[in-house]
Order: structure tokens, then sequence, then C-alpha cells
């Protein structure tokens, strides 16, 4: 096991090194960018890997696109074609896949996510669907589980470690943008269905339909997806020992619009997404009678004008409106004083409206700049139902008791950024830094900086960042003394193409949050926290090949814990694991093409060392642990384009975890909530239909 001492000094060496190579080499090698959509297969054939490389340009981490070796950040491109073969279910299928990347269960039987051993899901995670945020404004969550559709993805761009200095937020651990499909990406109708059936009964049954299509210069493309599923088919055991069943009681029905429209540089999307569910679990060790509904709704609408100054220099005024109802639990029951799910009301609307200026281009010769300003204010809005303790703004006596509280509260935020990249003989320098004003805390700035390299077959990336992330609404309500934290991240990353077609790349990082917001129950309440500091430091291995006849990616991700001083997050005698997450991962995803270019079998698997979660206390109030044993998830998916020589008929069959391994979402922190189990082993059908529509 490694030693924390050691692993920095291994990585002060290597950074060193790294930094005195990036200076004494020279001559930078610029790839030109092609549409890999248009090429055919023999021309697709006739591409070395690092072209192929090139193909997948990124602009997650920099405004300019740049290909995935030169791009400043550690990032993760999922393309359309990747998603469909896999036959993934869900994002949870699609982002399992990325190096570091796993999922833990929060209050009211909520899954989501972390990275490299730390629990993202309050909001240290940044989600993005065409640049607009989907985290929730009152605790930023961002629940996961059959609840986006899958087919209106054109890609998904992920950056591990703190974005570029163009996020703030919640850009702290990870950011996740969802492209969706525009109407040029479509030029056709599609309907999709999706279903999968679980061993001991119905799994899921999702249906998409989708069009896009280029009106002269106004490009369209809408979509509409409808759902429902079972969280799991397996028996929650409850802190007192009872055994509920999943099947039925723990369900997901998401429902979601989403329309888009472009012509020229105008840019406008709305959108519509309720995300209904239901669940046994509450906070901490409630449980409830009978399944209580835990729901979130969201609508949202994106306006921005690309204003071309000059052919170089483009001005971007943007503005956003979303209006979210999220962990609605507004159940007649939860306000009987003599019903087990007795105090679990909660009904608050929030609203942000969002407003910003963005100037970017290339400045000089090799300096593309970006500069942006933008402010947005919060509110939100206590149901009349809601109980005093739960309204904002409270005001409390000498003896704790509430005087004096509001159904409304406001905020607001004025940032401000600049980023340059400056391509050079040397090294190429990606710098930045950004300012946020929150109204409730002081003001902050958080540098960003990243050195590119690119020589021969050898690339290189250096990467140093930080986030400022200020309390939320609900952390503010909760606890009035919450301070913001800060997200500190170190990145070395080293790219070999070993031949052709294939690549190797590694990458160490340390990664530490100051202040951390941590969340906790105390008597069954909810709580917010600012600890000392928390991390963790690791490394990631990478490989990828890709041909003709398809493509294979594997890769292994490590972590220990750096420094944690949050006892919600700490296994008793073990300093060096974090609870919830496994310390090793290991992740295969490849899609062969049979007999010709319609027919490929996808096989993807997921290795997770031990994880360790709550288990309830012991005679003495102290918190005991569970071990997870090591699990392996293996899975596979075969799809068959133009079915039958019907053009535009695809189907595709496939199964999940096909060994049984029965996964379980385990809550990485002590909140008192038992492990929440998966879904078992599901056999899933796809089925779509295309017609071109030029």
């Amino acid at each position: 096991m490694l030693h924390r001492s050691n692993f920095r000094i291994a990585l002060q060496k290597a950074t060193f090194c790294a930094v005195t190579l990036l200076f004494l080499v020279g001559n930078v090698a610029v790839s030109s960018a092609q549409d890999a959509e248009n090429l055919t297969m023999q021309e697709l054939d006739n591409l070395s890997f690092d072209q192929l490389l090139d193909l997948d340009l990124l602009q997650v981490a920099s405004r300019k696109p740049l290909s995935k070796k030169e791009i400043p950040g550690t990032v993760t491109l999922i393309k359309r074609d990747e998603i469909v073969r896999s036959g993934a279910r869900d994002l949870i299928d699609a982002l399992r896949l990325v190096p570091g990347f796993e999922f833990g269960q929060d209050v009211n039987g909520a899954v989501g996510m972390g990275t490299r051993g730390l629990w993202g899901f309050e909001g240290k995670i940044l989600f993005l669907v065409d640049g607009l945020q989907m985290n929730e404004i009152l605790y930023a969550n961002t629940p996961l589980g059959n609840n986006f559709p899958l087919d209106i993805i054109e890609r998904i761009e992920i950056i591990r470690g703190p974005g570029s200095s163009f996020y703030g937020g919640y850009a702290e651990l990870a950011v996740v943008n969802i492209i969706t499909r525009k109407g040029d990406d479509m030029r056709a109708i599609m309907a999709s269905g999706y279903f999968g059936q679980m061993q001991g009964g119905f799994g899921r049954a999702n249906g998409t339909l989708a069009f896009g299509k280029k009106f002269g210069e106004v490009s369209v493309s809408a979509s509409a997806f409808i759902g429902q599923a079972n969280r799991s088919d397996r028996t929650l055991l409850a802190a007192d020992s009872s055994r509920l069943p999943m099947l039925g009681n723990q369900t997901l029905q998401p429902l979601n619009f989403n329309l888009g429209v472009q012509w020229q540089g105008l840019k406008a999307r709305a959108f519509y997404d309720r995300y209904y569910s239901k669940t046994w679990v509450a906070y901490g060790t409630t449980v409830t009678d009978k399944p209580i509904a835990n729901n979130f709704t969201a609508l949202g609408a994106d306006l921005q004008y690309d204003i071309k100054l000059t052919e170089k220099l483009t001005l971007t005024p943007r503005i956003s409106y979303l209006q979210q109802t999220p962990w609605q639990t507004n159940d007649p029951s939860t306000l009987d004083t003599n019903s087990s799910a007795y105090g679990l009301f909660f009904d608050k609307t929030a609203t942000r409206t969002l407003g910003s200026l963005t100037l970017a281009g290339d400045i000089l010769p090799n300096l593309f700049a970006t500069v942006g300003v933008e402010a947005f204010f919060d509110n939100a809005v206590a149901s009349d139902r809601s109980s005093l303790s739960a309204l904002f703004n409270r005001k409390f006596d000498a003896n704790g008791n509430i005087v004096s509280a509001s159904n409304t509260v406001s905020y607001n935020n004025i940032g401000g950024y600049v980023q340059g990249l400056w391509t050079n003989d040397i090294v190429n320098v990606n710098a930045g830094i950004r300012v946020d004003k929150y109204s409730a805390v002081p003001i902050a700035a958080v540098p960003w900086v990243g050195f590119t390299k690119v020589i021969g077959d050898f690339n290189a990336k250096l990467l140093f960042g930080q986030n400022f992330r200020a309390p939320t609404i609900e952390n503010i309500r909760i606890n009035a003394g919450v301070r913001p934290e800060i997200t500190t991240a170190l990145e070395l990353q080293l790219g070999y193409q070993i031949s052709y077609n294939m690549l190797l790349s590694a990458n160490l990082f340390t990664v530490s949050i100051t202040n951390p917001i941590v969340f906790t129950t105390i008597n069954e309440q909810e709580s917010y926290f600012n600890y000392p500091r928390t991390g963790s430091n690791g490394f990631e291995l990478e490989y990828s090949v890709k041909d003709f006849w398809g493509f294979l990616n594997l890769n292994y991700s490590f972590y220990v814990a750096n420094d944690n001083q949050v006892p919600e997050y700490t296994v008793t005698g073990m300093n060096n694991v974090l609870l919830g997450f496994a310390q090793h991962k290991i992740t295969l995803n490849s899609s062969f093409r049979l007999f010709d270019d319609n027919i490929s079998i996808s096989p993807s698997a997921t290795f997770l060392s031990e994880r360790f979660g709550y288990a309830g206390t012991d005679a003495s109030g102290n918190a005991t642990f569970q071990r997870f044993a090591p699990v392996v998830l293996v899975n596979a998916f075969l799809q068959w384009r133009n079915i039958a020589s019907i053009q535009g008929l695809d189907v595709g069959v496939g199964a999940y975890d096909i060994l049984g391994a029965n996964y379980t979402f385990v809550q990485p922190y002590t909140a008192g909530n038992q492990p929440l189990p998966g879904p078992s082993r599901e056999f899933v059908f796809r089925a779509s239909y295309t017609l071109a529509w030029n």
C-alpha cells in the first residue's frame, strides 16, 4: 500500500522532471482537424491513431477546439457511437467507464457520483447540458439513474480535476458536459425504445422520440423522453433489521422535453425535466411505512448569440433561466404526527437568472484569449406548509428557539475570468484566473495554469488549478456560519503513441479540499459543517487501441486518502481509504465489428476492490463499518444496424452484471443510511428507427 509521504516525493520528482523536459524541448506539432463522420471506412483505415485522436476535438477546457493530446486538462471523450454500441442503460453505465468515477447513495434513496475517492454529489462536480447547469440550486446535487435520454447525446466531454477558469461554482473535482444532437447532426426523425428485465422482475421501459432538420440557415432539434424503472429488484435491509422489497417501491420515472434552434450565430434552447421517484428511506435510519415520493422538476431556457466583431474575434452575450423544485416530498403523511414519514415534508422552488458576456479570439498570431463576466441571481421560495425550522433567515433567541424566519431568500454572484492559450516553440501555456463575489461570503480569486507539449509520439501535460465553491442556499439555511471551500489540484500526464493505432497514457494527481462543506445527520436531522481539509492522491493509467475492427479501452485508477480530516469520510483504523469508494478500479470498454460494419459486439467490465460502508453503531454509539468484497461487473451488448436490410432500423440485445455480482450503492459518508442494493442481472433490448430527412 502506498504511503502518502512516499507518494508525494515521487510526484514532486516526476513533476520536476516533466517541467524540465517541457521547457528544454522544442517544435510543437499542431495537428489539423478532420470530420470523422464524413470519412469512409477505407479513409479511416488509412489514418494513424494520432490522426484519429485529432478527429476528437474538445472545448470543455478551452474555448478553442483542441485535440485530446493538446487540450489543457485531463479529459475523457465519450462519443455517441460508443454509447449506442455499449447499450448503456443510463448515465451511470456510461460514466462508470471513466477512470476514477464511481457512485454512491445519498439520502432519500438518491444516487450520486464521486471521483478519485472523493464524494462529489454535494456540489463538487459540475453537470452541464449544452453548457446549461443541471446541478439543482438548493443543494447543488445531480441525482442519477434512468433520468436522461442517451439517444439525444452527441458526445460527453469530461474534465477530471478542477475545470478551467471558465467554470466557477461546482467544477471542483470534475466537469461533465453533455452535448446533445443538433439539427445538423441528425437530419432525421428517430424513435427508440429500451426495455430491461431483472432477475426478480421488471427493470425498465424507456422511449425516445427526436427529430433534427436544417431549414435553410435555421437548424432545429427536438426530443421527448419518457420512462419508468426500478432501482433494484433486491431487498433493502433497514437499520432495525426489517427487510424491505425494492421492486415496485424504489421507482424512477423520468419525463424530458428538449428543444433547440440555431440560426447563424444565434443559439436558443429550452427544456423541461421531471424526475419522479419513490423510496423507503429518508435521512439516516428513518424508514417509512410506505414508499414516499421524492421528486425533482426543472424548467430551463438559454439564449446566446455569437457576434463576429472581426474574423478572429467573437463577442457572445448570453442569458439563461432555471426554475427547479428539487427533493420535493409533499405527501400528506409527512405532515401527520402519527405517520412514520412525519417531518420529511420538503417543498421549495428555486430560480436562477444568469447573464454573461464573453469575448474570445486570436488577439495575436500565437495567443488565443478569453475574457468573460457573468452575474446570476438566485431566489428560493418555501411552501406555506413548511415548518418554521425549514424556512430561511432564521433568528434565534438565547435558548435556541426560532423567533422569526422568512419563506423567501435571495443571493447573487458577480464573477469574471480571463484565460489565455499561448502556443510557441517551447511549450503551450494555458493560464487564467477567476474572481467571484457571492453575496453571502467574501470575494475569492482562484488561478489555473496548464502546460502541454507534443513531441512526435510523446505528449506531456502539467496542470495546476484551484476552484472556489460558495455554500448553497440550503447549506446557509441549515448553518449560517458555513464557509466556502477551495479545491487545489496538481496533475502530471504523460502519453506515448506505441504504434499507429495504440496510445498509452499515465496521470498522477494530488487533490486537496480546504474547508470542505460536509453533510451529516444529528438526531436524524440534516446538518452542514466545515472540516479542516480532505483530499486524495493517486494515478490513472489508460491504454487505447482503435482500428477498422473496432476499439478497446483499458484503464486502471488508484487513490489513497490525502490527509483526510473529515470524520464522516473516515473508516476507523484505515487512514489511507475513504468511505464508500474502492481504492483500485479497472475498466474495460470495447467494441468489435462482426461480419460487416452493421453488426458489433461490445463487452465491458469493471473491477472494484473492497469498499467500506456505514453499518450502524455499536453499544457505545460509535460508528461501525461493513466491508464490501471486491466486485466484477461484466456486461455485453450485441447491436445489428440496418437489420434485414431496412435502412435506419437498429436492434440490440444485451446483459448487464452477467456474473451476478449484485452491486450495492454505499453511502460515502457517515449519515446513518444503510447500503442501497443495485439491480441484479438485467437483460436488455433496444430498438430504434431513424428516417433520414435531408
